[in-house]
This record gives C-alpha cells, structure tokens and sequence, in this order.
C-alpha cells in the first residue's frame, strides 16, 4: 500500500477535493492506498512514511519522493492524465 501525501496551503480544503478525486480512482482501478493531508509547512515532518506527494499548492520539488501537481484534479483540465498517473506510482 503506497502513502501520499496531499498538500494545499491549508491543509484542509483543496487538498481534500483532491484527496477524494483519488481515492475513489484508487478503488475503482483496485489500488489501496492511505492518504494524509497537510499544509506546505508540515511536510518535512512527515516525509519518513510517504512514496509521493500530491500538492494543490506550489512547494518546489525539493523533496526526497517525487512530486505530482493536483492543480488538474481542482480544474478538471487534464484531471484523467494525472489519476492515471497516480494511480501507476500507487501500483509500484
């Protein structure tokens, strides 16, 4: 089971749309995952049990897990792309 993490800037709102666009891709494709939430402050501190993050927000690629922009899932625009991609890392 892969770990994400989803940031936005508060933690809470944007990343949660994202957070369920997710999942229910995830179940659909029958890919289990466990998903976290938080704002771009509070990554560091919960990095050691993550495979990537999902960010609704601009953080920068600085991190040791690859990175993958939400934005698509707030939009609509190219949402389908970026589900097929998460949902490829969740299967590794």
């Amino acid at each position: 089971m892969k770990r994400i993490l989803f940031v936005c800037g508060t933690g809470g709102i944007t990343s949660t749309v994202a957070e369920n666009h997710v999942i229910d891709a995830c179940k659909k494709a029958n890919v289990e995952v466990k998903t976290i939430r938080c704002s771009p402050t509070e990554i560091n501190s919960l990095l050691d049990d993550i495979d990537f993050i999902v960010a609704t927000t601009a953080i920068g690629d600085n991190y040791p897990v690859p990175v993958i922009s939400g934005v698509p899932l707030l939009l609509g625009i190219g949402k389908d792309k970026v589900l097929e991609q998460i949902i490829e890392m969740a299967k590794k």
